[in-house]
């Protein structure tokens, strides 16, 4: 009875780390405003006295010339919808070269995503604007900002801007789960060669105390 437990036990703890694993993999714990938030290519970060942002990628692991979603969530400071608000997005790669612009735009809430394809591999910047409250709106002719050494520089801007990294890879998603696989093999390898020397121990013991 006490082998067969111990092998029960084995068998249940090893399912319910590899669903838990599996958990881990295709969904994520809910944060924020989002459905769910990745662990890899997400940040949040408060700017200003006001504002919180939550930012995600859609898929977390995209790949070049891969559609994607770049996700953002604005709230205020104790994590209430923002409502109202007028934003500006621009996406620029490692070298600061301007790759994308999504316009200023106003916005019934904070929450909203901008579809992007990222063509190459590489780590990209997102710079999010959100104009300060009573600021003027910018003229539709202003579509593209002034050129800037730092990307969070308001000098010319009445807003807040936060900048968020993203990384594009054609294998690290598949290396990410390869590990997280292989630690599960690893433990219950581990698990099997624990149950297996005990086994070995207790029918050893047994073969002496019957010789005496």
């Amino acid at each position: 009875m006490q082998i067969k437990s111990i092998f029960l036990s084995i068998v249940l703890f090893s399912l319910i780390l590899s669903l838990f694993s599996m958990h881990i993999i295709t969904s994520n714990p809910i944060e924020g405003h989002f459905n769910h938030i990745s662990y890899y290519n997400s940040e949040s970060m408060g700017i200003g006295n006001k504002y919180f942002i939550d930012q995600e990628l859609i898929p977390e692991y995209a790949k070049p010339n891969e559609k994607a979603n770049i996700m953002f969530s604005i709230q205020d400071k104790n994590g209430n919808d923002v409502s109202n608000v007028n934003v500006m997005v621009e996406i620029y790669s490692a070298a600061g070269e301007l790759m994308y612009i999504f316009p200023w735009t106003s916005l019934a809430i904070g929450d909203f995503e901008i579809p992007y394809t990222f063509k190459k591999n590489g780590n990209y910047q997102v710079v999010l604007s959100i104009l300060n409250e009573g600021a003027a709106k910018p003229r539709e002719s202003d579509t593209v900002p002034p050129t800037r050494t730092i990307l969070t520089d308001n000098a010319n801007c009445n807003c807040e801007r936060a900048v968020f990294n993203i990384a594009i890879s054609e294998t690290y998603g598949l290396i990410f789960t390869l590990t997280i696989y292989g630690i599960i093999t690893s433990a219950i390898l581990v698990l099997g060669s624990i149950v297996v020397w005990i086994l070995r121990k207790r029918r050893r013991n047994k073969k002496s105390n019957n010789s005496m």
